[in-house]
């Protein structure tokens, strides 16, 4: 990627300096990383991790908040009901 703009230096020595770009170009695209084994799934606002190496589902909310770890992917369910009830926060 290349990066061009303008630099303009700091008034001070606890100042920033402030950068305006102006353009960005791509010289050449890179492949996404692939994660084999992992899958994640949304259950209404929850998401569960599921990692073919592991018996135990992460949950986590739809916004990041951490729920819990199901000790199988059939007790996601039990655990988010928990979740919900205040039983885990």
């Amino acid at each position: 990627m290349r990066v061009t703009g303008t630099l303009v230096p700091p008034d001070g020595p606890e100042a920033a300096a402030h950068f305006t770009v102006d353009g960005l170009e791509v010289l050449e695209a890179t492949p996404a990383p692939v994660v084999y084994g992992l899958v994640m799934e949304r259950f209404g606002n929850y998401v569960v991790v599921f990692d073919a190496d592991r018996d135990q589902v992460p949950v986590f909310t739809a916004s990041g908040r951490w729920v819990g770890e199901a000790a199988t992917a059939d007790a996601i369910g039990d655990l988010i009901d928990a979740y919900e009830e205040g039983g885990l926060r």
